[in-house]
């Protein structure tokens, strides 16, 4: 159980510092998209201004925001003219007039004619045509299309995101380290509040075992020496439950622990099945209710048999105890592809199906009155849920209306 916890505390933990970093990588990339996007357009708006020609020098107003550089503002300066890549076509009355492609090697006039063909039709504004970046700035006599190869610009953000990406998982994965570290020592005042827990239980349950046998033992000299009597007959029936609670007790206590792998082995589970429920036979003819049961052959299964047996036999003494008169109990097992799977029906007088999430809750009882009748406590579902838990199993129970509620277990 604490290391399922643990393992809980860890996922939410790394879940939490992965959202943040996600959080934080997308922000950088998109700054850094963003920020290279607005230097395009401020170039493309300076050569559409300065007539088709990318001019050196500095110019204060072509520069992108401080906040989004924060080495300083991005300024075209007398290197820029040699480090991009652009072509040029002009048009008078929507006519391509001239065609300048005198600072791209790529591109011949022909290709430049199709692209602002293309860029023409989308209409006038900042646009992207295959590798360029566009802009068209329309005029009532004369108008201009610039183009910007921004090959570069996509390599550069596409490797800072590979590289961004690659660190970003590389910490999370060194963080995992002193996280799991953290929960563990976090989790150490828990551990030794349930290892003192268990220990309580297991040192109570032995020391009521001395008293209980000793009543029991006196009750049964005195029903020697006196006959039998009406409460003699209620102190042993007492002793027997008290015995049978405090047995309960343990076992739940140690079925909390994580199941020992060694204690696993491949067994025959349809043997253990009806073998197990073969012995509620003479108590449900006793009780006048009809018991059925089958299995699929030779169905294997590596896991605790005991615990299975106890498993079934829980489940059957619990159908047996809230079957109403005359009702109808059936068991079945059968393979549900690489799973074993378990019914446990029964009928009843009535069965309310709000409670239904509960009854695998410690000391939970929905009819009280009738659990003193059959002796029950509300610990043997409970007992039951922690076994199929250990075997990384799952339990439900389903009603089917009010009069009947099924026990379905995969393993």
């Amino acid at each position: 159980m604490l290391k399922k916890l643990r393992r809980r505390f860890v996922a939410i933990a790394m879940f939490a510092l992965s959202i943040m970093f996600l959080v934080q990588l997308t922000a950088v990339n998109v700054i850094n998209l963003y920020q290279r996007d607005s230097e395009t357009k401020n170039i493309l708006r300076v050569i559409a201004d300065n007539n088709g020609v990318l001019p050196g020098g500095h110019d204060k107003e072509n520069t992108i925001s401080d906040f989004l550089n924060p080495f300083g503002k991005l300024e075209i300066n007398v290197e820029t003219p040699y480090s991009t890549r652009y072509f040029v076509v002009e048009l008078r009355k929507n006519v391509a007039t001239k065609i300048s492609t005198d600072h791209i090697a790529a591109v011949s006039d022909q290709t430049a004619y199709e692209y602002a063909a293309r860029a023409y039709r989308k209409g006038p504004g900042f646009g992207i045509e295959g590798p360029y970046r566009y802009y068209f700035k329309a005029g009532e006599e004369k108008s201009i299309m610039v183009f910007i190869d921004i090959t570069r610009d996509l390599q550069l953000s596409f490797a800072l995101m590979t590289i961004s990406s690659t660190v970003t998982f590389i910490t999370l994965l060194l963080i995992l380290v002193p996280v799991w570290w953290l929960c563990k020592q976090a989790l150490k005042p828990v551990e030794e509040a349930m290892e003192k827990q268990k220990q309580f239980i297991t040192d109570a349950g032995h020391e009521l075992k001395t008293p209980i046998a000793i009543i029991n033992a006196d009750a049964e000299v005195m029903e020697l020496c006196q006959g039998e009597n009406e409460w003699l007959t209620s102190i042993k029936k007492q002793t027997v439950r008290m015995n049978t609670l405090v047995k309960n007790l343990v076992d739940l206590s140690k079925l909390g622990e994580e199941a020992d792998s060694k204690k696993h082995t491949v067994f025959d589970i349809s043997e253990a099945v009806l073998d197990t429920a073969s012995n509620f036979e003479t108590t449900a003819k006793a009780s006048g209710k009809t018991f059925t049961y089958s299995a699929a052959r030779d169905i294997k299964y590596n896991g605790n048999e005991e615990e299975i047996r106890q498993l079934i036999s829980i489940l059957c003494d619990n159908a047996m105890k809230y079957t109403n008169e005359n009702g109808t109990i059936k068991l079945n097992l059968y393979k549900v592809g690489k799973s074993v799977q378990i019914d446990v029906f029964n009928t009843c007088d009535y069965v309310d199906p709000t409670t239904v999430p509960k009854l695998f809750d410690r000391f939970y009882r929905a009819d009280e009155s009738r659990s003193r009748e059959t002796g029950g406590y509300g610990i043997g579902l409970s007992v039951a849920k922690a076994i199929v838990e250990r075997h990384k199993g799952r339990i439900k129970a389903v009603t089917d209306g009010t009069t009947a509620i099924t026990f379905k277990i995969t393993l």
